[in-house]
């Protein structure tokens, strides 16, 4: 891909795969201590609900003050103090569950923080031209993680034990940002006059009143408040209603990844055709409509493709959100913007995984994934029929000339 071509962009990527191969090994240790150490579900759904909190409530807080700093020094710093304190959960959280919450919640406050400022930087490091592609590519890194080290992290830590995964986790972050330092320095271009929580007020503000980012994070939350039933509800319907076991959920899993990857590839050759205010609403709907089918047709036979499909189509609206998200957002505030989509987008996930559970036992895994699909389809389609998504003015101008 093109975008490689600009070094302090493959600075990004290549940082951001090597955390995200220590972080995929981190979060499996983490939920195989959390549950050796307790023998308790409830210990491990409150390990997640620190981590939540912190995306939802801190994470607009902390972008308010990132968006003042030089980007740069965030993204190292945020990396290099995530090491010791990954280093210390087998040393001191393994011999005290408060000691762990805390570590846990820490480390989940400096990744609020590196974040949302690494998918601020991208328009900084790219032409404007390129911003798809390189949104494009910070996913299928993403993926390809999931698809590599998920499934490695099980193995591992099965035969060495979490603690060894750790100190892994912990050396990837080190070796991050030590990669980051070659990035040029990303300060911001505007400093703000307005206070701390004025700048918080702003972000969240312009997300809410801006006609293009109001209309498609509007979209995206109801989508994915009924869209993420799949996150508790997959397993579910692979061993309870496919009768394929948790090898089947793998490979289900592992469809939808794969999907991924090839839709992260094909990404660019489909935004030279459609304007990425229209796929990310196309891909949406499509999205609901193979979702819904999984309900309609539980076969495995189907449920394997159409997994593979969504996958795809995930990426056919995750990149242009991200675009519009970043186009349509002063430089000085687009740290703010990420966090507050952040949270926004974990609640939503919250909302649907919670309803997919809660629903799952009055009518049934299928058809709880024929409604959700059918509701997203009809978000993306209510949009679509009134006036989609405005395009920024640049490139408006740039199609009218």
């Amino acid at each position: 891909m093109k975008t490689l071509r600009h070094k302090a962009f493959a600075r990004l990527i290549l940082s951001y795969l090597v955390s995200q191969a220590g972080s995929k090994v981190h979060r499996v240790a983490l939920l195989v201590l959390v549950y050796l150490l307790t023998e308790k579900a409830l210990w491990v759904s409150l390990v997640l609900g620190v981590q939540l909190v912190g995306t939802v409530v801190f994470s607009p807080l902390l972008s308010a003050w990132a968006d003042t700093q030089d980007r740069k020094r965030l993204l190292v710093w945020s990396d290099l103090l995530r090491a010791p304190l990954v280093a210390l959960i087998p040393l001191l959280g393994a011999k005290s569950l408060p000691v762990l919450l805390l570590l846990v919640f820490l480390v989940e406050l400096l990744r609020d923080l590196h974040d949302p400022i690494q998918n601020a930087v991208v328009p900084d490091l790219v032409p404007k031209e390129e911003v798809d592609e390189a949104n494009s590519l910070v996913l299928l890194a993403d993926r390809l993680s999931e698809v590599l080290f998920v499934g490695v992290a099980g193995v591992l830590v099965a035969a060495v034990g979490p603690a060894f995964a750790f100190y892994l986790n912990a050396a990837t972050y080190l070796v991050s940002g030590l990669i980051l330092m070659g990035l040029p320095s990303l300060k911001p271009q505007r400093l703000p006059k307005a206070g701390f929580f004025a700048r918080v007020k702003e972000g969240i503000g312009h997300l809410a009143s801006h006609p293009a980012l109001r209309r498609a994070v509007g979209t995206l939350f109801v989508a994915a408040a009924f869209g993420s039933v799949e996150t508790a509800l997959g397993v579910v319907l692979a061993i309870k209603w496919l009768g394929v076991g948790s090898a089947g959920f793998g490979f289900m899993e592992a469809a939808m990844a794969l999907g991924a990857i090839l839709g992260g590839l094909a990404l660019p050759h489909l935004l030279r055709r459609i304007p990425r205010e229209r796929l990310f609403l196309l891909g949406l709907l499509l999205f609901g409509i193979f979702e819904a089918s999984i309900g309609a047709f539980p076969f495995f036979a189907w449920v394997l493709p159409a997994f593979f499909i969504s996958g795809f189509l995930n990426m056919a609206f995750i990149v242009p959100a991200r675009s519009i998200l970043q186009l349509n957002t002063p430089q000085e505030m687009r740290g703010r913007i990420f966090a507050a989509f952040g949270a926004v987008m974990n609640a939503a996930v919250l909302i649907g995984t919670m309803l997919g559970g809660a629903l799952e036992g009055l009518i049934g895994a299928p058809m709880v994934f024929l409604l959700a699909g059918a509701m997203v389809s009809l978000a993306a389609g209510y949009t679509l029929l009134t006036g989609g998504i405005p395009a920024p003015r640049e490139t408006r101008q740039t199609q009218e000339a």
